[in-house]
């Protein structure tokens, strides 16, 4: 009975491997994502001001 146990658990469960993996996936395309955002913002900041 502890074999099938633990082979349920296996194929069930979660892999914390996997989902570290996939936490520092979405990291990173979060960063990528906000340095674009930042640099847009910098860009319209100095075109809105080098208009005035």
């Amino acid at each position: 009975m502890t074999q099938l146990d633990a082979k349920r658990a296996e194929l069930s469960g979660v892999s914390l491997d996997e989902e570290l993996a996939n936490l520092i996936r979405f990291q990173h395309a979060y960063n990528a994502a906000a340095r674009v955002i930042t640099t847009v913002d910098e860009m319209l900041d100095k075109i809105i001001n080098g208009m005035i």
